[in-house]
């Protein structure tokens, strides 16, 4: 839910009163350089991230999303979790550094696109760590016999 509500916040500057989208820019200020030729406009009003920044968060809103429909997938995804996370970086650092070194011109939908692919990936892990956070662990049948005092 809090990341639906992220999306919703960076989305809000256009539709909210002058006060209000000052707060918002300020808040996303902390995570997101905000230029405004590398940021989404709706109805020529900045919103309060970058392309780059709004893909991450909408991947990362579509990956826990994603993590509810492929839990069948879960031991391969968390075996190969530090190589996807790797890979999903190789898009993202090639559209910037390709930039840097003007071999390139990124453009705001290779941003958009490449942070929403490290969103998508970063994002299920997140939503895989949550869970196993919030999960109490199994206890075991051994552990049941030490917790009631009998032996088995």
């Amino acid at each position: 839910m809090s990341s639906l509500l992220i999306v919703v916040l960076v989305t809000l500057t256009p539709f909210v009163g002058e006060a209000t989208q000052r707060l918002l820019m300020q808040g996303f200020a902390v995570v997101c350089h905000q230029l405004p030729g590398r940021s989404p406009h709706i109805d020529g009003v900045q919103l309060a991230v970058c392309h780059r920044c709004y893909g991450i968060y909408w991947g990362i809103l579509l990956a826990v999303i994603a993590f509810l429909a492929l839990t069948r997938w879960a031991q391969p995804f968390r075996r190969h979790a530090p190589k996807l996370l790797v890979l999903s970086l190789v898009p993202l650092t090639l559209d910037w550094l390709l930039g840097v070194l003007d071999l390139w011109h990124n453009t705001p939908f290779s941003r958009g696109f490449t942070g929403m692919l490290f969103g998508l990936v970063a994002g299920y892990y997140f939503a895989q760590a949550c869970t196993q956070l919030f999960t109490p662990a199994p206890v075991l049948k051994k552990d049941r016999a030490t917790v009631s005092g009998s032996s088995v």
